[in-house]
């Protein structure tokens, strides 16, 4: 049985369970359970905090609009879907001391049409540096099953540069 899985949305990914969508009460919970989890790793000893957002994982299921079907707040338009990214981050970098880094994992690519892309990132990790964010951690994928990743050597270098260079954050 396990747990019942949650998302942005109340559709599965192939194969998995249907996740229960979040209300908004919940997404308030989450937020301060990541600010709260961040406290808790600087006490233990922690040197960095990453905040993980991409691959699929809750909080880019919220921000790719090829999952997030959501009609409220949280859903809709680019600046809804990133919502909750940006209210973890500030509330994550406000719970960390000031001198702990604080980096955030972001799919640069759903690597579909119509999905999550590189402009889309850009444009994200502009406003993460203007939160207190340290450095992104560039990775791509995982907010579909079949999506057709051009997989090679250095395949994701060119979106870390494009963050990099258009984005302004190291």
């Amino acid at each position: 049985g396990g747990w019942q899985a949650v998302s942005s949305t109340a559709r599965a990914f192939e194969g998995y369970p249907v996740p229960r969508a979040l209300t908004v009460e919940d997404i308030a919970g989450l937020v301060q359970s990541f600010a709260d989890a961040a406290v808790r790793a600087v006490k233990a000893g922690f040197d960095v905090i990453e905040v993980h957002a991409a691959h699929g994982y809750l909080l880019h299921q919220f921000y790719s609009p090829l999952i997030n079907d959501r009609t409220d707040e949280y859903g809709g338009s680019y600046e809804n879907r990133i919502r909750f990214l940006i209210e973890t981050t500030k509330a994550v970098r406000s719970a960390i001391p000031t001198k702990t880094p604080l980096f955030v994992r972001v799919s640069a690519t759903d690597w579909a049409e119509g999905g999550w892309d590189i402009n889309d990132s850009v444009n994200l990790c502009k406003e993460l540096k203007s939160l207190g964010v340290d450095l992104i951690d560039v990775s791509s994928g995982g907010a579909i099953h079949n999506a057709k990743i051009d997989a090679k050597p250095n395949f994701q270098v060119p979106f870390a540069d494009a963050i990099r260079n258009q984005g302004a954050i190291m």
